[in-house]
C-alpha cells in the first residue's frame, strides 16, 4: 500500500510512536471466514468453496520479509516514493475452531469454544492497544484468503498499528466470470448472515469501544445485507441499536452495491452506525463494466444524480451519511483519482480512509471541502496543506482519539 499523504505530507512515520519493546515487523490480524478449509492436517488453508460454518483464527502477516529491519520499514512507511516493493507474506496461521452462525430464531452454536477464544484474545489485544477500537475489513470479488489478510494488515499498519483488526473472508473465486455471471454475487449475499452473527457476537463478547468496517467493491453488498439483517432482527427491542452494537464508521470504498438496494437499506444502516462514508468516482472502470454487463443500475461507488424525489428524501434523512466524490474538481487538482483500488492505491484517497476510522473528525476536520449539497464532499487541490494545518506530528504521535 502506498503511503497515505497524511504521513508523507507531515514527514511522519505511522510507526514512530511505537515503543521499542514492541517493534517487530510482522503484524497479527484475526480472521473469520466462510471459506471451506482444505482437507490437509499438516497445513491450514482455505478454498473457494462455501462452508456451512464460520472458521476463526489469526494470521501473522510479515512486512518486508525476510530481512527488512524495523527502522527500514518505518522509514519506508512515511516516504511518498519508495526504492522498491515491500514484500508481504503470510508468516503464520492459527485456526482455533468454528461456530454455526445465529439466525433470527436460534443463537450461535459454539460447541468448540471458538467464539469464546476469539473474544478473549481480542480483549487481550484491546487492553494492550492504544486505540480501543476494532477494525473489520471485508474484501471484494476475485481475491483469495491470503489477499484478505494482507489487505487488512496493510490497513492496520497505516492506522498506526494502534487498533485490533480482523479480516472477514467470504468465498469469492479468482475469476471475473464467476462474479460477472452473478454466481459470486449470490455467494456474497449468502455470506452476509455470517457477518451479521459475527458482529452480534463481537458486540457481546468484546470490550471494543467501537467496531469499524471498511468494505471494498462487492464487499459492500455483504456489509449492506448483513447490517440490514441485523436491524431487522433487533429493531423491535425498544433499545438504542447504535449503543448496543457500537458500530462506528462503515467505510464503503468503491462499492459495487446497486444504488436502489443501498438506499432501501439506508434507514437501517443509519439506525445502526455512527457514520457511513461512501466514496464515488467518475473513473472507476470496474463499476462502469458491472453496471453495463451485470445490470442492476448505478452503483453507489459511481457519481450519480438521477435519484427520485423519494430516494432523495431517504438520503436527506440519513444524518450519518457522508459522500466523498474523489473526482470532483479534479481539474483544479490537475489530476483525477481513478481506478477501482484508488481508496487503497492513491495517497490522497487512502488518507481519508485512515482519518475516518482513526478519528471522530467531521469531513471538514479531515481536510475535505464542502459542496452545494450538505452530504457531498470533495478532496480539494490544497488537501495536503489542509492536513498540515489540521494535524501535527504531535497529535498523530499521541493518537487521534480522546483517551
Amino acid at each position: 500500500m502506498p503511503t497515505p499523504i497524511v504521513f508523507s505530507a507531515l514527514d511522519f512515520s505511522p510507526l514512530a510512536h511505537i515503543p521499542e519493546d514492541q517493534r517487530w515487523t510482522p503484524r497479527r490480524v484475526y480472521y473469520a471466514t466462510t471459506r471451506q478449509r482444505t482437507q490437509d492436517l499438516q497445513k491450514i488453508d482455505y478454498t473457494n468453496n462455501e462452508a456451512d460454518r464460520i472458521s476463526l483464527g489469526m494470521s501473522l502477516v510479515g512486512f518486508g520479509v525476510p530481512q527488512m529491519s524495523w527502522s527500514e520499514l518505518s522509514n519506508a512507511s512515511r516516504q511518498p516514493e519508495r526504492d522498491g516493493d515491500i514484500e508481504l507474506a503470510l508468516s503464520g496461521l492459527v485456526e482455533i475452531g468454528n461456530f454455526e452462525a445465529a439466525t433470527a430464531e436460534t443463537p450461535a452454536i459454539d460447541a468448540a469454544g471458538a467464539l469464546s477464544w476469539l473474544a478473549n484474545d481480542i480483549n487481550t489485544s484491546i487492553d494492550a492497544a492504544r486505540d480501543k477500537d476494532l477494525l473489520i475489513y471485508v474484501h471484494g470479488a476475485k481475491v483469495n484468503f491470503y489477499n484478505t489478510n494482507a489487505f487488512a494488515a496493510q490497513l492496520d499498519h497505516f492506522m498506526g498499528r494502534d487498533m485490533t483488526s480482523l479480516a472477514f473472508s467470504w468465498p469469492t473465486r479468482q475469476s471475473i466470470l464467476a462474479y460477472g455471471t452473478g454466481s459470486d454475487v449470490r455467494r456474497a449475499y449468502r455470506a452476509a448472515p455470517a457477518l451479521t452473527s459475527l458482529l452480534e457476537e463481537l458486540s457481546k463478547g468484546t470490550t471494543a469501544r467501537k467496531i469499524h468496517i471498511v468494505c471494498w467493491s462487492a464487499g459492500g453488498r455483504v456489509v449492506t445485507a448483513a447490517l440490514k439483517e441485523m436491524f431487522e432482527r433487533h429493531a423491535g427491542n425498544d433499545e438504542d441499536l447504535r449503543e448496543r452494537f457500537r458500530l462506528g464508521t462503515v467505510y464503503y470504498a468503491a462499492a459495487d452495491v446497486p444504488q436502489s438496494e443501498f438506499i432501501e437499506a439506508l434507514p437501517a444502516l443509519n439506525a445502526l452506525t455512527s457514520r457511513m462514508v461512501v466514496t464515488v468516482s467518475s473513473k472507476d472502470s470496474a463499476l462502469v463494466m458491472a453496471k453495463s454487463f451485470m445490470g442492476g443500475g448505478l452503483r453507489i461507488g459511481q457519481r450519480a444524480s438521477d435519484l427520485s424525489e423519494e430516494q432523495m428524501g431517504i438520503v436527506r434523512e440519513a444524518g450519518r451519511l457522508e459522500v466523498v466524490d474523489v473526482s470532483r474538481d479534479w481539474e483544479g487538482r490537475g489530476f483525477d483519482i481513478t481506478g477501482h483500488r484508488y481508496w487503497f492505491d492513491h495517497p490522497w484517497a487512502s488518507s481519508d480512509v485512515v482519518l475516518s476510522v482513526r478519528s471522530d473528525f467531521s469531513p471538514a476536520e479531515r481536510g475535505l471541502a464542502p459542496t452545494d449539497h450538505s452530504l457531498l464532499w470533495s478532496i480539494p487541490a490544497d488537501y495536503p496543506e489542509r492536513l498540515r494545518r489540521i494535524l501535527t506530528r504531535e497529535n498523530l504521535s499521541s493518537g487521534l482519539r480522546e483517551p
